[in-house]
């Protein structure tokens, strides 16, 4: 007797990977309109990346393109209510008021804000870690027509396993970088002892503190070779090198090539953003790194 035949399912529709209310942006201003798209199309290039959360927002903090991530880390809901709404619309408070002390950093700041610790909602709301990556979006006259937000949960670290001073430590570390910093101090203010500290750090940031701080000052100067004709002597006392032959070293290892070199390439890249060590993007496939 034949076997009864099988009856077979519809696939489903795949899920959405992006999200993107364009109607929100003004009609007249199509730089502004071009500079939300191309980041939202650039973020999709990470959206394989387990873990990660990319948004754009607008220069009111709206959300106007975001992965699908986004819904499922706020109780799963409809994409479309969450369009358009700011971060204290959509995150509990706490979560809320940080990541908007962020956005009004970099836009007060003009430059990407790296490498920061933040509480966030994990998948289905529960509590976790994320290293986030801020990005100004910037029009031709430097005026800011929005933010990218690019990050990736920090995997197995609870949130009771972590104090909150930590976050502060690390923002020490990423915003105040040209400051004295030490091992010691850092680690009293995130309440831990000096080796677990650094095996802390090591394990979000992929190397030491001193390592970190060494590369943070590396970013802060890049910034201001691209920004003119500042000598190298000045810029490495003002981001907290202690001479200019420390400066020129640690910059060339962490960059590949010297401060000069870096100083000509700005002057013809295409976007600041995009020139060595800069991004931290390429770095989130690897570092542990959720962005809000």
């Amino acid at each position: 007797m034949p076997a009864p035949a099988r009856r077979l399912r519809a696939p489903a529709p795949p899920a959405a990977r992006c999200v993107q209310c364009w109607d929100l942006l003004p009609a007249d201003d199509l730089e502004a309109q071009a500079l939300l798209r191309g980041a939202a199309q650039t973020a999709l290039l990470f959206d394989g990346v387990p873990g990660l959360l990319f948004v754009v927002k607008d220069d009111a903090g709206r959300y106007v393109s975001f992965n699908a991530s986004l819904a499922r880390r706020l109780g799963r809901r409809a994409p479309e209510r969450l369009q358009g709404l700011p971060a204290r619309s959509l995150w509990p408070a706490e979560l809320a008021r940080r990541y908007e002390l962020q956005d009004d950093w970099v836009a007060t700041h003009r430059q990407p804000l790296l490498q920061q610790l933040d509480p966030i909602l994990l998948a289905e709301g529960l509590p976790g870690w994320a290293v986030t990556h801020k990005y100004p979006l910037l029009n031709a006259r430097g005026e800011q027509s929005g933010l990218l937000s690019l990050s990736r949960d920090i995997e197995g670290l609870a949130r009771a396993a972590v104090d909150e001073g930590l976050v502060e430590a690390v923002d020490r570390m990423t915003k105040a970088s040209e400051t004295r910093l030490t091992v010691a101090g850092l680690s009293q203010l995130a309440g831990l002892r000096p080796a677990s500290f650094a095996r802390l750090v090591r394990r979000i940031f992929g190397m030491g503190p001193m390592e970190f701080i060494v590369h943070n000052r590396v970013r802060a100067a890049a910034l201001r070779l691209q920004g003119g004709s500042e000598c190298l002597a000045e810029i490495a006392l003002d981001c907290g090198f202690y001479d200019q032959a420390q400066f020129c070293r640690q910059f060339r290892r962490v960059m590949g090539l010297a401060p000069s070199q870096y100083r000509e390439q700005a002057r013809r890249a295409p976007s600041p953003w995009l020139l060595p060590g800069l991004g931290g993007l390429l770095s989130l496939s690897s570092a542990g790194c959720t962005s809000a």
